[in-house]
């Protein structure tokens, strides 16, 4: 397991690059968001109970987010390295990784559904993850009012965050 979490790092790692993000070793801004499934999560929850996050900042119209999303290499990481008793984790899970997807760009949950607003698929079937949606339901209601994108200060998409219990970001993916 922990070979997977090492190649899933490696991975990541490949797609840095030296555009100005939140700068590397910066306190990871905390955030509370709802999921689709209408679960609460905090990061800071998940920091404090050691666990090391990934979020991913994409946008549904993004090709290279949506490239890096059907690639599977965050699927694989929960799968494998989510939390304990989680849905979609491994009964045999190292228990220490979270993962986080965030629609950054405030984008209705029908666009993350695969339909409107130039989105290049569906970003919900099959992710395993939480997934924050920064827009509006079906019925035109914000389904969360704040986005961190902005405090996180994403400026390409995507952006793929590592954050350790500690609260230190790396940035770890802007393919």
């Amino acid at each position: 397991m922990k070979k997977l979490l090492q190649i899933a790092i490696v991975v990541l790692l490949s797609f840095n690059n030296a555009q100005a993000q939140l700068p590397d070793g910066s306190v990871a801004p905390d955030f509370t968001f709802t999921d689709l499934n209408g679960v609460t999560h905090t990061l800071y929850d998940y920091l404090n109970d050691g666990y090391t996050v990934f979020v991913d900042f994409s946008a549904v119209w993004c090709g290279p987010c949506w490239g890096y999303h059907t690639s599977g290499a965050l699927e694989n990481l929960y799968m494998n390295h989510g939390p304990s008793g989680a849905p979609n984790v491994s009964a045999t899970t190292t228990d220490d990784v979270m993962v986080i997807f965030v629609e950054g760009d405030g984008s209705d949950l029908a666009c993350l559904q695969g339909t409107g607003c130039g989105t290049q698929g569906d970003w919900v079937t099959g992710t395993p993850y939480p997934i924050m949606c920064t827009g509006n339901d079906a019925n035109g209601n914000p389904i969360n009012t704040t986005n961190p994108t902005n405090a996180y200060q994403i400026s390409g998409w995507p952006t793929v965050y590592r954050i350790c219990p500690d609260r230190l970001t790396t940035d770890v993916g802007q393919p």
